[in-house]
């Protein structure tokens, strides 16, 4: 099970973390999820128990693995998931739909992680569920410590120094607040590049600013075989409150 975990967990950035030369292992990875996870590698269980299932350090670990193989086999994009702040985990955002949908079944109900998982998302008419992916499984391909150490830098990259966003004087002087989350490109020797604004609240007030913070960033390269690769896709939230200053 503990491969299990590892295997999901990475499946999430295989995609954009990898180059041509590891396909044929990340394909291997990625059958091997969709057999575990369509397969229901968990009973079911009542709605108390599973309100509190992702509550514990091992079972944290469970369940962000086994919610981004879910993410995975279902093909649903990262970028139509709720974003916040008050996920405890990696994926965290996706539990918590889960529980607000376990809340609204009966107290006797019985449903398995996935199922519980599954049916939250397929109720989000912004994330709906994708076509299964054609893969009927193979053998385990395991991961290793420093595989899963890339997967968790990539998942939140942090700059090598702090870069802090100018903030726009008419936004301050009318007391606006908000966030914007980019997009970019990580350079083989760690810069920034290709950078666009994903998402922001309120819209366009913050986006000037984002882009030129996020131009300053300095990241700790990825190495393949030893050799520094490009990283697409790398994603970061830029808040604005007042408070901060």
């Amino acid at each position: 099970m503990k491969l299990t975990i590892v295997l999901a967990t990475l499946l999430a950035l295989a995609s954009c973390a990898a180059n041509a030369a590891d396909q044929d292992s990340i394909q291997a990875r990625r059958e091997t999820v969709q057999t575990r996870v369509l397969a229901g590698e968990n009973a079911p269980l009542s709605r108390p128990q599973l309100m509190g299932f992702c509550s514990t350090q091992d079972s944290v670990q469970w369940c962000e693995g086994f919610i981004a193989a879910i993410l995975t086999v279902y093909q649903i994009p990262r970028e139509c998931l709720p974003r916040t702040d008050m996920a405890r985990f990696m994926n965290g955002q996706v539990w918590e739909l889960t529980s607000e949908w376990l809340h609204r079944q009966a107290q006797d109900s019985k449903h398995s992680f996935f199922d519980a998982v599954t049916s939250a998302l397929a109720e989000q008419q912004r994330c709906p569920m994708g076509a299964l992916l054609p893969y009927m499984g193979s053998e385990l391909v395991p991961y290793s410590e420093a595989e899963l150490e890339e997967m968790r830098y990539l998942m939140n990259p942090t700059p090598l120094e702090e870069v802090t966003p100018t903030y726009p004087p008419s936004a301050r002087r009318d007391g606006i607040e908000g966030w914007t989350q980019v997009s970019f490109t990580m350079t083989e020797n760690g810069d920034v590049k290709d950078i666009v604004i994903v998402d922001s609240d309120p819209a366009q007030i913050f986006d000037a600013a984002s882009i030129e913070a996020a131009s300053k960033f300095k990241l700790r390269p990825i190495l393949r075989g030893g050799i520094a690769i490009e990283v697409p896709n790398l994603q970061h939230v830029f808040r604005f409150s007042l408070e901060q200053d």
